[in-house]
């Protein structure tokens, strides 16, 4: 493989057939628009489009300040804030398959070998999805395969190493981790170029952190200050590697993840298998032959992957795994032309066939998207057609605050835990929940999206979302204070021991309190225990969920909770003894 030589020209039929299948899979891309935003992601970025502030997760850190800037554009024309996201994914699905084959050439692969690659890239049931939404993934995708493309073919041309360099810290403003992307064709064209002029990589090299150092100093501001900024983004990651790394309690180990991340992310268990099969097809094949383009596409595209798989979210495989998939559609279609022994005929037609199969298999779930409001987005105009804060209190569960915060404002709520939540206080007023449904059975409103393919393909949250009046409460007794409330957000403080008495209910249920130690009782090692109906619950801990067998009979459930410290009265202060302080409780069918 020669990269300081131009790959062979093409011929007037291919370049016909390169433009056919072009055009042919940008009108596919519209099959795939989405009616409203659906997601937790989505609406946030649409936060971030109103008033940009990355301390606030308007939109989550990094703060994506290049999708951001450019969406601000596109809004200028587009009639929300949601289609001007949501523009940028189908400009950048249109474009994936040029990318992908240029891509391909760059790679030296086949011609035919090349368009097939382009054409399953672009019909994995991910990519077609997420490509009609709001999510950053499919325009951070095509940006960075532009790139690498870009970097092999900057091995010969110092405009394309440029350019390249640039497309890399467009990207990067996007998301972070397409530095690993970049990391190896980048450094092979830099070997070149540095060879032909040190120039050439030193005004890369500024005009690169140029570029990303304007777009994230821009996030910085746009926050109000670095400290600020900082603080939101170690949280963030200390929060992924609680809860989504591999060192998150809890999570299966990387071996059980493995198939997941790297087998069956296209979730169609025929076509995942079919397709692993031309990967591992080609896998053998490339180390026999000692094959460097497959070595190359790897060793640029699996960085990203294992960073995947040690530290994002196992139940959003499908997403996260656009970052990687080029690595599966070439080495696919590799494996495809190896299997057909490289005749032409037989592998675009095979080729046509899988990607054909996986644009088949996906369609039907694109359907009730492209024409049917969202469930959250439903739930949110029934609260705005039957919620008067003059008689209702308005609870809200985590998942939707961002939809509640992005559509009605105005509109005021306190924030509770889940579809479970046990309000810490209820007034005279009537009292609604507003929450996306997991496992329980709502009443009231509850609005459905059919699961189907679509379970499979899109995250497996918000098919459910519920606005139902709340008829069950918690009854606080002995050793607890008042609500207290600031905004959205309410609490109550107990001393050292409290007593809460919790509905009756029946079969396994789950029960979840979310509290708070001063910060003098955690350097003072305080012991926090609970026990229910007399049991106690086992290394009791803020925010734990823990299945329990409720109390016989329909009794109510005493729950008690104490603490071996507390902060003694201060004189001229606050007069009450305070051992925790409960900021949540859920309690409700496992």
């Amino acid at each position: 493989m020669n990269l300081a030589a131009a790959p062979p020209p093409l011929t007037p039929r291919q370049r016909q057939l390169f433009w056919l299948l072009t055009i042919v899979c940008a009108a596919t891309r519209f099959l795939a628009t989405a009616r409203s935003l659906w997601e937790w992601d989505e609406a946030l970025f649409s936060l971030g489009m109103r008033a940009y502030d990355v301390t606030m997760h308007h939109p989550h850190p990094p703060g994506f300040p290049v999708y951001i800037a450019a969406a601000k554009i596109v809004r200028l024309i587009a009639p929300s804030d949601f289609r001007a996201l949501q523009a940028l994914n189908l400009t950048a699905g249109v474009l994936l398959f040029p990318a992908m084959f240029l891509l391909g050439r760059e790679l030296r692969l086949r011609y035919e070998t090349a368009i097939v690659a382009a054409s399953l890239c672009a019909f994995f049931p991910n990519v077609l999805f997420f490509g009609g939404t709001a999510f950053s993934d499919v325009p951070s995708l095509t940006l960075v395969v532009f790139a690498v493309a870009m970097y092999l073919r900057g091995c010969r041309d110092a405009n394309a190493y440029l350019i390249a360099t640039l497309l890399l810290a467009i990207s990067i403003g996007i998301r972070p981790q397409n530095l690993l992307v970049g990391l190896v064709p980048g450094a092979i064209a830099t070997w070149h170029r540095a060879r032909a002029s040190v120039r050439d990589v030193v005004f890369a090299a500024l005009l690169g952190i140029s570029v990303a150092g304007i777009a994230y100093g821009s996030a910085v501001v746009a926050s109000g200050s670095a400290s600020r900024y900082i603080e939101a983004i170690r949280a963030h990651g200390e929060y992924i590697s609680r809860v989504d790394s591999f060192r998150a309690p809890g999570r299966p180990g990387l071996w059980r993840l493995f198939d997941r991340f790297f087998f069956k992310q296209y979730q169609s268990p025929a076509l995942s298998a079919i397709t692993t099969l031309f990967v591992l097809i080609s896998a053998a094949g490339a180390i026999r032959n000692r094959d460097r383009r497959i070595g190359l596409i790897v060793t640029t595209f699996a960085p990203f992957a294992i960073a995947a798989l040690l530290m994002l979210d196992r139940f959003s495989v499908t997403r996260f795994s656009i970052g990687y998939c080029p690595m599966f559609a070439v080495m696919a279609a590799d494996g495809i032309a190896r299997a057909v022994r490289q005749r032409a005929d037989l592998e675009l037609v095979a080729g046509g066939a899988l990607a054909a199969a996986f644009f088949a298999w996906t369609l039907p779930a694109l359907t009730p998207v492209r024409r049917e409001l969202s469930p959250p987005v439903l739930a949110i105009q029934a609260v705005q057609q039957r919620i008067d804060p003059k008689r209702d209190h308005l609870f809200v569960g985590f998942s939707m605050i961002p939809f509640i915060e992005y559509f009605t404002p105005y509109v005021p709520f306190q924030r509770v835990l889940d579809e479970r939540a046990m309000p810490l206080s209820i007034g005279r007023r009537r009292a609604w929940l507003l929450a996306e449904i997991d496992s329980t059975k709502p009443h009231g409103l509850v609005f459905a999206r059919e699961r189907d393919r679509l379970w499979n393909i899109a995250r497996r949250h918000y098919f459910e979302v519920a606005l139902e009046p709340m008829a069950t409460v918690a009854e606080f007794g002995a050793g607890w204070y008042g609500p207290e409330r600031s905004g959205a957000d309410e609490w109550r403080w107990m001393s050292r021991h409290s007593v809460t008495l919790l509905p009756p209910a029946s079969g396994d249920t789950e029960l979840r309190v979310q509290y708070d130690v001063p910060a003098e009782l955690i350097a003072q090692l305080a012991k926090v225990t609970a026990t229910l109906n007399g049991r106690p619950l086992e290394r009791f801990q803020s925010g734990q969920p823990y299945v329990v067998t409720p109390a016989p009979n329909g009794a109510k459930n005493v729950l008690e909770i104490d603490i071996d410290r507390s902060v003694p009265p201060q004189r001229g202060g606050d007069p009450r003894e305070l051992g925790l302080r409960v900021t949540a409780l859920s309690w409700g069918p496992a």
